[in-house]
């Protein structure tokens, strides 16, 4: 009778165990107007006090390619009671809290599923993106990278990135105009000769 308690209890454990487990079941992004964006992304797990460090943030790469080389964004900041359905992921858009959303295979549009996670700023162009934050239990736990498509950012070029921001580096637009004014510098220095 020992053995068949014993059994039970481990059984019900793992099964808590499994079926308790968070994971990210959407991401959003947020275009910060000079050539970077924040990525954010909502889970389950009730309302959290830190950003979670189990699985040092979010990789971000070109999908199908192999995402241990995907670079790493650290999750630096929370939100909690935010989004959870896709009526509440459109109402933080028109908010201007984010500028676009994409879920998940495991999405639910669950209302109570409204936590979430940010990065520092980051450099990512519009595009169709791998993003996977790994396996780690618990709080940011995705079973597979998931490929998810970025619209809506225009102070980073379509396809650019990922990548981090350098101080000092200009954004895009800086770096256009800084550009034209050195042609254009340049012609009228050849005209003069």
């Amino acid at each position: 009778m020992k053995k068949i308690k014993l059994f039970a209890a481990l059984l019900a454990c793992s099964f808590a165990a499994g079926s308790a487990q968070a994971h990210l079941v959407a991401f959003g992004w947020k275009d910060n107007g000079n050539g970077s964006i924040t990525m954010w992304g909502q889970h389950w797990h009730g309302d959290q006090t830190a950003p979670s460090t189990a699985n040092g943030g979010v990789r971000i790469g070109v999908f199908g390619t192999d995402e241990t080389l995907w670079p790493v964004f650290q999750w630096t900041g929370y939100q909690n009671n935010l989004g959870g359905t896709t009526v509440g992921m459109d109402a933080m858009v028109t908010a201007g809290i984010i500028d676009g959303w994409d879920t998940d295979a495991n999405f639910s549009d669950d209302p109570s599923e409204n936590d979430w996670f940010y990065t520092d700023p980051l450099v990512l162009g519009n595009g169709t993106w791998g993003l996977f934050t790994g396996t780690n239990c618990c709080i940011d736990t995705m079973t597979v990278p998931g490929q998810f498509t970025i619209t809506g950012i225009s102070s980073v070029p379509v396809g650019t990135g990922p990548g981090t921001v350098t101080n000092g580096v200009p954004a895009p637009g800086t770096l256009a105009l800084l550009s034209l004014g050195l042609a254009t510098f340049g012609f009228g220095r050849r005209k003069k000769v």
